[in-house]
């Protein structure tokens, strides 16, 4: 039976609600493109087209049934900003996420709007910088949110923060929370001034929205320790905590590390995990450039996460929706065939949620 269209979300407590008080298991996939297309001139989203992925694409996105779809976006594309093609950025390149946004929540699933690639200055976006700049992240934020004031939509303020690349020091997660703080840009190789959590939060809530906010940790979202001694502030109470993990993380794998990390937070907050990767035969060293569908093995770490997951009523984001030659593609083809380990299982336990 075909879903009627995604709700508006709430956060009350620990849970993900809707405007009737349900509750919601946010549980899906990421569908990547439009935080690089853009810069590199081939298009809006990396499709057949370079367009949003079309009603038929989506409603197959829907058929795996997936209640979330995370959209990780370009700061730079958004904005209009000249260090990016002119013809895949500003408004078009805006419209062209309202459509995604619009077909996603027609069919049901609650998007999940990313800032995946910034630059500060005139620098061009094409890598993850540690921090979000003064300069360009809390305008983004003010425009998303006025471009998306009502829909079934949540924020995820930055991909995977990792200022001064520590995992938990004090003054990495005060950079975090407050911003200000001096880090070096990958994409420039200069310094900028940083902008912290609260103050992206506030670039939002200063337009009136409610919509709820997701807050990664820190060292490339990977460190949650101590996210709830520095939680930002945010006046709605209507943040929730984000964390990404895959086999070849250096900080937090494997069931202990989930005790030790998460199940303290997951009574005080909702906890999403952002990205989710598959069980690799591979480690972190070269991972992004080689990563064969021969490296992808079933069971291990991806079940055992995504087990603690659904025990922990915590939602989650598979990474990713897109029909690449690699170990990271849970589809074969735009239709959505699965592949032959990481979208299968991925595919079954959205079905059985």
């Amino acid at each position: 039976m075909e879903r009627g269209p995604a709700k508006p979300v709430h956060i009350d407590g620990n849970r993900f609600i809707d405007v009737d008080g349900q509750e919601l298991k946010l549980r899906g996939f990421n569908h990547s493109g439009a935080e690089y297309s853009c810069v590199e001139g081939d298009g809006f989203f990396d499709t057949e087209d370079g367009r949003a992925p079309s009603e038929k694409v989506v409603a197959a996105m829907g058929e795996w049934h997936a209640s979330v779809v995370r959209v990780p976006l370009n700061e730079q594309c958004w904005l209009g900003l000249p260090s990016v093609p002119r013809e895949f950025s500003g408004a078009a390149y805006r419209d062209q996420i309202r459509t995604f946004v619009d077909r996603l929540n027609r069919h049901g699933m609650v998007a999940v709007l990313d800032l995946h690639r910034s630059a500060p200055g005139d620098g061009v976006p094409r890598e993850q910088e540690p921090m979000p700049d003064r300069e360009h992240s809390p305008a983004f934020w003010q425009s998303v949110a006025q471009d998306f004031p009502a829909q079934a939509v949540i924020f995820d303020l930055f991909n995977e923060p990792f200022p001064y690349a520590e995992t938990n020091s004090d003054r990495a997660w005060s950079c975090w929370r407050d911003g200000g703080c001096t880090q070096t840009s990958v994409n420039t190789g200069e310094p900028y001034v940083a902008a912290g959590m609260t103050e992206l939060i506030a670039a939002v809530r200063r337009t009136g929205s409610r919509v709820p906010l997701l807050a990664g940790g820190i060292h490339w979202a990977e460190s949650l320790t101590q996210w709830a001694k520095y939680r930002p502030v945010d006046p709605e109470n209507q943040l929730a905590a984000s964390w990404h993990t895959y086999s070849f993380n250096e900080y937090c794998t494997g069931q202990d590390c989930f005790r030790r990390e998460l199940d303290q937070l997951t009574d005080r907050v909702p906890v999403f995990a952002g990205e989710v990767g598959p069980t690799l035969t591979v480690g972190a060293d070269g991972v992004d450039a080689d990563c064969p569908r021969s490296a992808v093995r079933k069971g291990g770490f991806a079940d055992s996460t995504l087990d603690w997951l659904d025990d922990h009523a915590a939602g989650y984001a598979a990474w990713s929706w897109n029909p690449w030659p690699d170990c990271w593609s849970l589809v074969e083809d735009w239709g959505g065939e699965p592949t032959s380990r990481w979208g299968v299982g991925v595919r079954r336990r959205l079905a059985a949620s």
